[in-house]
């Protein structure tokens, strides 16, 4: 484990065998969603894998220009120069917004990544996942319309009565960023990926326990949904590899994963990650892990590197590697 930091999600760099982790001491503000209580852990980290040589690296953040860092979820973009966009929490005017924050990768510097850019929008109610289709467009989910900061109540109602309230927004920038809602009515709208080619996007629907699977039109980024891949648990993050395969993580038993939520030295909490290998043309998925959480709980992202795969939980620290996964 890494200095209690749990890494909820990761983006593998398939080309350098390198992934980047998001890292929060997430177990400490996460059940009370209060981050004004955070005396000397108000950022997060971000660290390199070297998954071949099994080492890790932290990166250092260069010009970020906030006081608090709570990552959750990354996205990777190759180019010139990478870029890594991740959503992540902080605070403003004393009340938490939700944001996606924009680094790049600097190759002059193996050390650290470069601050380039901010962007918060007012449909941002609570961002969970990042997918990027170039430097000036991105999609991103969000998770809740209501977050316990703003109604305990309210926040409780829609989870435990599965309110179709979350959505899929667009994020584009011209002169400056501007979002909008693509795909709305979403139980919990969770992780994101796309196919290798970009033309088909994959959603998460956290309460249905459904991958939502979506034509995308490259002439305007809009979305015709195709099918559905099923899992049998509530579903968090998901991963693409190299073969067009999609990894899924997520809980099984979704009564011990909300006891680890509110006391998770407590509980422990399942970890499933199962594999669709041809999630295009076949609903048909393999399990990869299925654990009770006595090593790591509440899987949030699996990805597969080779035969290897990494995992990562909402608040436990580290992640697992498993070797010969296949």
């Amino acid at each position: 484990t890494i200095e209690g930091l749990a890494f909820e999600d990761l983006v593998i760099d398939y080309g350098k065998s390198i992934a980047y982790l998001v890292g929060d001491y997430r177990a400490l503000w996460f059940n009370s969603y209060n981050l004004s209580d955070l005396k000397d852990k108000k950022r997060g980290k971000i660290y390199m894998f070297d998954i071949e040589a099994e080492t890790f690296k932290q990166l250092h953040l260069k010009n970020y220009p906030f006081e608090h860092f709570h990552p959750l979820g990354v996205n990777l973009l190759k180019g010139k120069n990478d870029r890594l966009h991740m959503t992540n929490y902080r605070m403003n005017n004393g009340e938490i917004i939700g944001s996606v924050e924009i680094f790049e990768i600097d190759s002059s510097n193996g050390d650290q990544i470069k601050w380039i850019d901010s962007v918060v929008n007012p449909l941002f109610t609570a961002p969970d996942d990042v997918l990027i289709i170039d430097e000036n467009t991105f999609y991103l989910t969000n998770v809740y319309h209501y977050t316990k900061d703003k109604s305990v109540l309210m926040h409780t109602f829609e989870v435990f009565a599965k309110r179709p309230w979350t959505e899929l927004l667009l994020c584009s920038k011209t002169k400056q960023w501007t979002c909008s809602v693509i795909i709305d009515s979403i139980i919990l709208a969770n992780g994101i990926a796309s196919s290798l080619d970009y033309k088909t996007i994959y959603v998460a629907s956290s309460i249905e326990k459904r991958v939502r699977v979506y034509q995308r039109h490259a002439e305007n980024n809009s979305l015709t949904y195709t099918q559905s891949l099923y899992a049998p648990f509530l579903i968090d993050n998901i991963n693409v590899d190299p073969y067009d395969q999609l990894s899924v993580a997520g809980h099984p038993k979704a009564i011990e994963f909300f006891l680890h939520v509110a006391n998770p030295t407590k509980y422990y909490a399942p970890c499933e990650v199962i594999l669709f290998r041809n999630p295009k043309s076949s609903s048909t998925y393999e399990t990869l892990l299925l654990t009770r959480g006595e090593l790591l709980s509440a899987s949030t992202i699996g990805a597969l590197y080779k035969k290897h795969l990494l995992v990562g939980g909402l608040l436990d620290p580290g992640i697992l590697l498993c070797h010969d996964i296949l």
